[in-house]
């Protein structure tokens, strides 16, 4: 209900987000007075949202919106939002960028590319079980059950699967039975409980999840893991006004004292602006090999 009402809230028909600018030539521009940033349920909305709130108060300052948070009931949901203008940017996985590339109308651009905190673990997908399985490797999940986090997760889904099929497995084939648990928590907390007996998940969640007390470190252990996934991109839509495009450039890759500190505690510590649609093929390489169509 909260994911609900902070992206109605942003939705306006008669332009109510966007205000009329002479510029010098004396034409009539529209710049966006309200600006609505979609991001990912990698965990609990409301935790998405405090864990952004810095960041979302940064925006705000730097491009002189007003900033309005959005977090999708699923992974495929921000593309959605996006596909019918009720989102303007996006912060969200790899997979969920290629998804958008084919579903979103008026086309998105990736403009930037979220760093990781120096130190951090490698971005990748991590196949666990609990701590006391007999299992140690991904041959040994045959006959076992096993949970991906969403079908558009990049970490779990995308490139788990990538790398199951590059093993040989065929996970409804091989594995007694494929649930998708809705969000990295979750399939985190599935295994621990005993309700699957293998994970696929984010390297990035686990140790937070820890680190807040979510699980016991040594209540798990990891079996495998991915190649390295490219990062983070962060699209816009193409048909914005060039002004606000500008703006919001601007604020995510002006790398300033005020931009590290609103990132603290996302895990991330700034922004690459190198970052383009040929960037990504990798993921569009593990769609094709994990024989996974891009779709909402």
């Amino acid at each position: 209900a909260l994911s609900c009402a902070l992206v109605c809230a942003g939705c306006s028909g008669d332009g109510e987000t966007t205000k009329n600018n002479a510029d010098s030539t004396g034409q009539t521009q529209q710049q966006t007075q309200t600006l609505r940033l979609g991001l990912s349920p990698n965990e609990d909305s409301a935790e998405v949202l405090k864990k952004y709130e810095a960041f979302t108060n940064y925006l705000a300052e730097a491009t002189g919106m007003e900033v309005e948070p959005f977090v999708g009931a699923d992974y495929t949901a921000v593309v959605e939002a996006l596909n019918s203008g009720h989102l303007d940017v996006a912060w969200f996985g790899p997979s969920e960028y290629v998804l958008a590339t084919d579903i979103v109308n008026s086309g998105v651009e990736a403009f930037a590319a979220a760093i990781q905190e120096e130190g951090s673990v490698p971005y990748q997908s991590m196949f666990i079980v609990k701590a006391d399985s007999p299992m140690n490797s991904l041959e040994d999940i045959k006959g076992h059950s096993l949970a991906f986090t969403d079908p558009a997760s990049t970490s779990g889904h995308i490139f788990g699967r990538y790398t199951l099929v590059q093993t040989g497995i065929d996970p409804e084939e091989d594995c007694s039975q494929v649930i998708f648990s809705g969000s990295q928590d979750a399939c985190l907390l599935a295994v621990v409980n005993s309700q699957v007996e293998v994970g696929c998940v984010s390297s990035r969640n686990l140790q937070g999840f820890v680190e807040s007390g979510m699980v016991e470190e040594d209540s798990y252990k990891v079996i495998a893991t991915s190649v390295e996934i490219p990062p983070d991109p962060i699209a816009m839509r193409s048909d914005l006004p060039q002004e606000t495009k500008d703006a919001i450039k601007e604020a995510f890759l002006n790398d300033t004292p005020e931009l590290e500190n609103a990132l603290e505690g996302t895990g991330f510590a700034k922004f690459d602006g190198s970052v383009n649609d040929d960037s990504y093929q990798l993921v569009r390489d593990a769609y094709e090999v994990a024989g996974v169509t891009p779709e909402l």
